[in-house]
């Protein structure tokens, strides 16, 4: 996703709207001849004030075609800094007035250096020269004279939000991911003071890049932002797999059981998007020795209407779950082995088949004990763990498990997760 800011004309016509309302004063002269004091009025000489009559005019009148030629000739007489600052003022006019950004930037650098510029001119020329070399930057793709262009432009008070997307864009492409994410929260938070809603690209634009800094706190911050601004299950589901396709191009590739573990968050949340999601969830469980959950997923399917009753695969996975769990018996068994193991092993695998059972109470309990008895990767422990305190309402619980998780890519589920806890009704 890429932003695409204002265009520099936009903001080169408000300044015509503000900084060249009021045309510049010359100086004045008596019936004797004698230059009236005035000490803001230009010092222009006798060849100049003839030649910017009908310059001015032009201008004024917008008759675009005279005031070409007149500006020109303006431009031969023009001499000392008064008559030059004169000239570009009026040729500056012309150019926004026909909307001539090429000629814009070739003039506002010479209104930048004159000395007679006034101050409070200045500064809107700064805005709008620098702001436009930025957005020509862009386009070249040249970013650091970008970023350096836009910033002076913000140094000179331009302070909008495209500003700020701009610069977003243009540190996104220089690998300042902390950068960038700074300048799409400034835009979001400028928006949000003239009380309209940002869209929610710049929440999909900012979260990806607020991963790649590392920073999970963060990344579940403008998660849970995205969601409340935007409480749709097409944007959760875009967060979730997300954070899957991040986390699988940063090299910490799923692991089949988390996979699995992102289809029960799906589940859980109620976005399981179509039978391929049901089919392939329910393929996961089932060769993972989970049968009881591949019985319950195609089944949950049928209900909704999402898994067709003539789907061929569907009733391939589910017949085999169904003779797994039959051949399976009951689980009890385990549970005496688990309570009478050296280490937390064959605890952690029960709690897992409980997990999958539907179980929840007793697969914490035996998420405990294979944590009290170690030897097992605490992180896919607490995870689980975490997952079936969550189907059992109890939040607070679960928000500290997620918590104890602590490496990537488990540390990934745990955020979103995490996020569910407080997700709002979907619509």
């Amino acid at each position: 996703m890429k932003f695409v800011s204002k265009l520099a004309l936009t903001a080169m016509l408000a300044l015509g709207s503000t900084a060249l309302v009021t045309t510049p004063a010359l100086a004045q002269k008596d019936k004797k001849g004698a230059a009236k004091e005035d000490p803001n009025a230009l010092k222009v000489g006798d060849a100049f004030r003839k030649a910017a009559q009908p310059a001015m005019e032009a201008v004024q009148a917008k008759n675009w075609a005279a005031a070409g030629p007149a500006l020109d000739a303006l431009d031969q007489v023009a001499q000392n800094d008064d008559e030059k600052y004169y000239a570009a003022y009026l040729r500056s006019r012309m150019q926004a007035g026909q909307n001539d950004m090429p000629g814009l930037m070739k003039t506002l650098p010479v209104l930048i250096a004159n000395p007679r510029t006034p101050p409070t001119e200045l500064a809107a020329y700064k805005r709008q020269y620098y702001y436009m070399a930025g957005d020509q930057a862009m386009k070249d793709k040249k970013y650091p004279e970008a970023i350096d262009a836009l910033l002076k432009a913000r140094e000179a008070g331009n302070n909008e939000f495209d500003l700020s997307l701009a610069l977003a864009n243009a540190y996104a492409a220089t690998n300042r991911p902390t950068e960038s994410v700074a300048e799409v929260d400034r835009a979001i938070k400028a928006v949000k003071a003239t009380g309209q809603k940002p869209p929610v690209a710049w929440y999909q634009f900012a979260i990806p890049r607020v991963y790649a800094t590392g920073n999970r706190a963060e990344t579940a911050k403008w998660l849970q932002q995205m969601i409340q601004e935007y409480p749709t299950a097409k944007n959760w589901r875009w967060g979730v797999m997300m954070l899957r396709g991040s986390a699988d191009q940063a090299g910490t590739r799923l692991t089949n059981a988390q996979r699995i573990d992102l289809f029960r968050l799906l589940r859980a949340t109620k976005v399981l998007a179509d039978q391929s999601d049901y089919v392939e969830y329910a393929e996961s469980v089932n060769s993972a020795g989970l049968p009881w959950e591949a019985v319950a997923v195609i089944d949950e399917g049928r209900s909704n209407g999402k898994v067709p009753a003539g789907n061929a695969d569907a009733t391939r996975i589910h017949t085999s779950a169904q003779a797994k769990v039959k051949a399976e018996g009951s689980l009890a068994p385990l549970v005496k082995q688990s309570q009478a193991a050296a280490n937390g092993k064959t605890a952690a695998q029960t709690a897992d088949a409980y997990l999958a059972s539907g179980d929840f109470a007793k697969a914490v309990e035996l998420y405990d004990l294979a944590l009290q008895k170690g030897g097992v990767l605490a992180d896919d422990v607490n995870l689980h763990k975490g997952v079936a305190l969550y189907n059992l309402g109890r939040k607070d619980e679960a928000r500290t498990t997620f918590g104890q998780v602590k490496g990537a890519p488990a540390i990934d589920l745990a955020t979103l997760w995490t996020v569910a806890l407080d997700l709002p009704a979907l619509s």
